[in-house]
Parts: structure tokens; C-alpha cells; sequence
């Protein structure tokens, strides 16, 4: 038990901008925050409005850690999950079909598309 607290912290500690950024914005009840209007809830849309409405520099360190994270510390499936909870995420990338690793690789993508791209959703109040 001491162990999993003690690399929960180096997680946090490690990558400050993840865990702001998956706490933030991908915390259990992230669908029900934003107004989906006529489209479904999707993990992309957050991403482009998290880019949206944050500095350049915030969203370059976040995309920064998640390219070191997925390089360094996804060993493999049950370990990042692990790790994505301890980040603070309460995403389940398999309820859109997708592995745990292939979910942080699209979100690298859409942290990498133009600017021009992003967009801001409407939160509820």
C-alpha cells in the first residue's frame, strides 16, 4: 500500500501539467459540464477546448509531458491505467473503442493540430 501512494506523488510530481490537465479536464464527471448540444460527448472536443482556452506555453508543456509520459512510463496497459488514475483521470478510453496508449497518442494529435482548429465549448452553469 506505501508503495502505490509513493509512485502516485512521483506521478504527480513528474508531470504537473498531466495531472492538472486529466484532473481538469477529464475528472469522472467531465461529459456533464459542457452543453453537447446535437453532437455525442467526445474526448477530442474537450482537448480543442482545453486548447482553446489556455495559453500556448500551458498547452505546449502538457503536450510536451504526454509525448515524455507515453515515451517513458507506458509499459503497458494495466500499469497505465494505473498511472491515468493516479494522474487524476476517470476517462475510459474503451468505452470509444480505444486502448489506454492509443487514447494519449490522439490526444498528442489534437494537441498538435493548428490552432485554427480548436474551439470553445459551452459549459453549463
Amino acid at each position: 500500500m506505501i508503495a502505490r501512494a509513493k509512485i502516485a506523488r512521483s506521478y504527480k510530481a513528474r508531470y504537473p501539467e498531466l495531472y492538472q490537465f486529466f484532473a481538469g479536464y477529464f475528472y469522472q464527471g467531465w461529459v456533464s459540464d459542457y452543453k453537447w448540444d446535437l453532437s455525442e460527448p467526445s474526448f477530442k472536443a474537450v482537448v480543442r477546448h482545453f486548447r482553446a482556452v489556455n495559453p500556448p506555453s500551458v498547452v505546449e508543456a502538457v503536450r510536451t509531458q504526454l509525448d515524455e509520459f507515453i515515451s517513458f512510463d507506458a509499459v503497458n496497459e494495466d500499469d497505465l491505467a494505473d498511472a491515468l488514475f493516479e494522474l487524476g483521470s476517470g476517462f475510459n478510453p474503451d468505452f470509444e473503442g480505444l486502448s489506454k496508449s492509443d487514447w494519449l497518442k490522439q490526444i498528442v494529435e489534437v494537441l498538435s493540430e493548428s490552432a485554427a482548429a480548436s474551439m470553445v465549448l459551452r459549459e453549463r452553469h
